[in-house]
């Protein structure tokens, strides 16, 4: 999941509403890594999202459908809003998780 934030976050340095909605290769890019991340949340644990109620783990999955099955008829707005606003909260989220999971993992031993 984070390398797919990661690439968003790449992917749209410098990219502004107007060429993220002309440019069919940033659009696809970011959309197909919307699509990634929407799937690896199907995959967590339900004990796991309760954990983390304050993540929209059902919205997130439900971009993931809408994405993957209606991405000629997508809102870009809501697009780009997911892209500038949510997942560079994503990111501080999961970054956090994975730092408290490595210092667990080596002070365990």
């Amino acid at each position: 999941m984070k390398e797919d934030i990661d690439d968003i976050l790449n992917f749209s340095v410098g990219l502004d509403f107007k060429h993220f909605t002309t440019d069919p290769l940033s659009r696809k890019a970011i959309c197909m890594s919307l699509i990634n991340i929407g799937e690896l949340t199907k995959s967590l644990s339900a004990s796991y999202k309760a954990k983390y109620k304050e993540v929209p783990w059902k919205l997130i999955a439900g971009l993931r459908d809408v994405t993957a099955h209606k991405y000629h008829t997508l809102n870009l707005d809501v697009i780009w809003s997911v892209v500038t606003i949510e997942i560079p909260k994503l990111d501080e989220f999961i970054s956090i998780k994975l730092i408290e999971y490595e210092k667990h993992s080596f002070t365990k031993d």
